[in-house]
């Protein structure tokens, strides 16, 4: 009888593990759920009950990221992120993005936030020797900004 109790709850603990990490792992950016666990590609803000992450998928996609903003009580469609970000290059250089493709979404909103490959005076905002780059969001939800920065390997 207590062997019989122990493998109940046993097998009653698993269930509830297993039934855990399945529901963590259902939350998907494209469905209007939770962001997705970051990769490593993947910086996030939070603050101003507005979630920000942001993924480059490093050199070869050039200076183009995936932003997904996500709240439940803020409208996120009035933020035109081609007016509120800045690529920062290593130089110190604030470029401004050449776009914002991203479609209204009311409490979550994701899209492609891209800017020029090279800066107004003509070098590569990527280039060879490019040691780090910083994406910077501002006055999204109160928040004056937010710096999302990745450091390139050689």
């Amino acid at each position: 009888m207590l062997e019989r109790r122990a493998r109940l709850i046993l097998a009653s603990a698993w269930l509830l593990v297993t039934l855990t990490l399945v529901l963590v792992g259902c939350g998907s950016a494209g469905s209007g759920g939770p962001i997705d666990k970051p990769s490593s590609a993947t910086r996030t803000s939070e603050g101003g009950e507005v979630t920000v992450a942001a993924t480059w998928k490093g050199r070869s996609a050039g200076p183009v990221f995936e932003v997904a903003m996500d709240t439940h009580s803020v409208d996120l469609d009035g933020y035109d992120l081609k007016k509120l970000a800045v690529l920062r290059t290593g130089g110190g250089e604030e470029v401004r993005p050449s776009a914002w493709d991203a479609p209204k979404g009311g409490h979550h909103r994701e899209g492609t936030l891209a800017f020029p490959k090279r800066t107004p005076g003509g070098s590569r905002i990527i280039g060879p020797d490019t040691r780090r780059i910083e994406l910077i969001i501002r006055d999204v939800a109160g928040v004056p900004e937010r710096r999302f920065e990745w450091k390139l390997q050689e």
